[in-house]
């Protein structure tokens, strides 16, 4: 424990001195170095990333070097709106949290990580694409990938969004979301570019889904539409579990696509976690 807690010390004073820098120095060639260093020891797991629970940690290191690094330059942003209301509530909160797309953007070009066009991009590269109400999904079946471009309308900031990427991955690994870069459509929406394995496999029934959550320590957190779709610890929130977000494979059941979110108390699920935000000096 004393190793652990050390470990954790040591880890945010470094995050706090890469944040502080970004804010008094910009991206120079010293604070790029600095990103790219820590994001690497984020990424092996030798330097903590606090926001997130240490059994989710895991799933930073499945999303990629890029989605740590725009982690943790998030991580050094102001709290916004969307991070102290209930879920869901945030059709008033439009622009809340611009910041963090500006400087994941400023990041993203300078590294070569930015799509201007990112659905041209991801057409370029796919054979076909089905639109969902946040995403748009483009399938690569020859090399059994799906790619995905995430805007941000279920989560109003990027914070949030990666977080339910991080947690997505720690818990449903099978079909983890590695992040490839950032990018706007066409309507100059920001988005989350990811590629996702191709899964197939039967529908799942609401007894499987309940039983398949609460053998990881999920508990129901209320019905939707009459069925059983959200769960809930502590910690974390994992809602729309629909039937088209689940699949049954040979391996066991995927889930690709759900609501991830950390379970603070202002979230109205009654969690516990609380994000320790960064205060600039």
């Amino acid at each position: 424990m004393a190793n652990s807690t050390h470990i954790a010390e040591v880890s945010k004073t470094k995050l706090d001195s890469l944040n502080q820098q970004i804010w008094e120095d910009g991206f120079t060639t010293g604070t790029l170095r600095f990103i790219a260093s820590v994001a690497k020891e984020v990424y092996n797991g030798t330097t903590i990333f606090e926001r997130i629970p240490q059994a989710q940690q895991p799933g930073l290191s499945l999303g990629s070097e890029i989605l740590c690094a725009a982690a943790v330059i998030c991580r050094g942003c102001p709290e916004t709106k969307s991070e102290t209301r209930e879920i869901y509530c945030t059709s008033d909160l439009i622009g809340d949290g611009l910041i963090q797309e500006t400087l994941v953007e400023q990041w993203s070009r300078i590294v070569g990580c930015w799509f201007d066009d990112a659905r041209l991009y991801l057409s370029s590269i796919s054979q076909a694409y089905d639109i969902g109400t946040e995403s748009t999904v483009f399938f690569d079946v020859p090399h059994r990938l799906v790619r995905k471009f995430i805007t941000l309308k279920h989560y109003n900031v990027l914070r949030l969004a990666l977080d339910r990427i991080i947690i997505h991955n720690a818990i449903f690994p099978s079909a983890y979301m590695r992040v490839i870069g950032f990018g706007r459509d066409e309507d100059a929406s920001f988005g989350i570019l990811v590629e996702q394995p191709y899964i197939e496999g039967t529908p799942v029934s609401e007894e499987e889904r309940f039983v398949f959550m609460h053998s990881m320590g999920f508990e129901d957190a209320g019905e939707d539409y009459g069925m059983h779709l959200n769960y809930k610890t502590a910690e974390l929130y994992i809602g729309d579990l629909n039937e088209f977000n689940l699949l049954k494979g040979v391996s066991g059941i995927h889930v690709f696509d759900c609501d991830c979110r950390l379970n603070v108390p202002t979230l109205g699920c009654g969690g516990t976690w609380i994000i320790p935000f960064f205060t600039r000096k």
